[in-house]
């Protein structure tokens, strides 16, 4: 995938152009110091609360460390959040009229939002961090040589199973399928179950299925519904759920496996063999935002290593800062921070575009309804 290109130099020249008019042209010729002093310029030529569109946890409801610093430097512009359960719902969203500045799809979703007409790119000089971000996660972020993407938090799709009640045959995407453990299973409210499905049958590209592949898939998923408690769209659904020992098997995320730690319980984070899926967050900047130095300011300091280590050691998750570190050295290792591709092959399938992203939706909707 190119990064640079005719396209970009001209977005960089119109960014340019658009710094130069706030500092009086001196940004043409002073370099990157120029650069920076006016895009902090920019922002505080803009006006108004920054809007931003993101997952629940991620906002003043606990992820306040993640953009401490943007809050320090803009406090009179300080974020205001809405909550996003899954990509569809964003779109749905946005669809609908609202006008957030910034929102945080994953890297599944970045060539169908830059390629849908409501993102635009950003610019990665005006984000003094953007140098220590994951060059592979950078590269996934980009769609016709332009940076729709930028990376900050990752982890991985998998399974969840305490230990003392559960014991798996395999360590295998079946488990979420096993007629032994009946009512005692959450699935993900999210298409993606039909990913899983696929993965599990051994299909070879369970994001391109076939519409013989996607019936079988469908077929698994709604004969194995009636082993289903509950399908989580809310962590904190899981979390309750799970913590209150109803659940002993979930779809889940590094973060589910530190919270049911942290209530003492005895649970295993499983790599199924069919391999996890790896997720890899990217802020988008939305078409037309009237606070985009803003939002490259707030994603300036969600990319800081002070940042990643917070989210880190407080979430379980990996950062795209390839500087932060955890503070646990077991973290460390099961996060596999020191392999820079720890989310693609061998070690997991990165998770991609769906070109058939509504007929999935439609399909894993009549699961539900089924």
């Amino acid at each position: 995938m190119k990064t640079t290109g005719e396209g970009e130099r001209e977005y960089r020249r119109s960014e340019l152009l658009k710094l130069a008019a706030v500092a009086g042209g001196a940004v043409i010729l002073g370099g990157p110091a120029a650069l920076a002093k006016a895009a902090q310029e920019g922002a505080t030529s803009e006006s108004g609360r920054l809007q931003v569109l993101d997952w629940v946890g991620y906002g003043n409801d606990g992820g306040q460390s993640m953009f401490a610093q943007y809050v320090k430097t803009h406090p009179h512009n300080k974020p205001q959040f809405t909550h996003m359960t899954n990509e569809s719902d964003a779109l749905a969203k946005l669809r609908a009229g609202l006008k957030p500045d910034l929102f945080r799809p994953y890297v599944g979703w970045v060539k169908y939002f830059a390629e849908s007409g409501l993102v635009q790119p950003w610019n990665p000089k005006l984000i003094s961090n953007f140098k220590h971000l994951n060059p592979f996660m950078v590269k996934a972020g980009q769609q016709h040589g332009k940076q729709y993407g930028i990376p900050d938090d990752w982890g991985f799709d998998a399974i969840l199973y305490r230990s003392d009640k559960v014991h798996p045959k395999a360590r295998s995407w079946g488990l979420l399928f096993d007629e032994r453990y009946k009512g005692r299973i959450a699935w993900f409210d999210d298409l993606e179950m039909l990913v899983i499905a696929g993965l599990y049958l051994k299909m070879a590209k369970p994001w391109h299925q076939t519409d013989e592949q996607l019936k079988r898939s469908q077929d698994l998923l709604i004969k194995k519904k009636h082993l289903v408690r509950l399908i989580w769209a809310s962590e904190s659904d899981l979390w309750q759920a799970f913590g209150s020992k109803e659940l002993w098997i979930a779809y889940a995320w590094p973060n589910d496996w530190v919270q049911m730690k942290n209530k003492h319980l005895k649970v295993v984070y499983m790599r199924p063999k069919e391999k996890p899926i790896a997720w890899v967050g990217m802020f988008m900047l939305l078409k037309g935002t009237p606070r985009p130095h803003l939002a490259h300011a707030y994603v300036d300091a969600w990319s800081s290593a002070k940042s990643g280590k917070w989210l880190e050691n407080n979430y379980g998750y990996g950062h795209a800062n390839t500087v932060a570190r955890p503070s646990s050295s077991a973290l460390l290792k099961a996060l596999q921070l020191t392999n820079p591709k720890a989310v693609t092959e061998p070690a997991a399938h990165l998770d991609r575009d769906i070109p058939r992203r509504a007929v999935y939706a439609r399909m894993w909707e009549e699961v539900k309804a089924s």
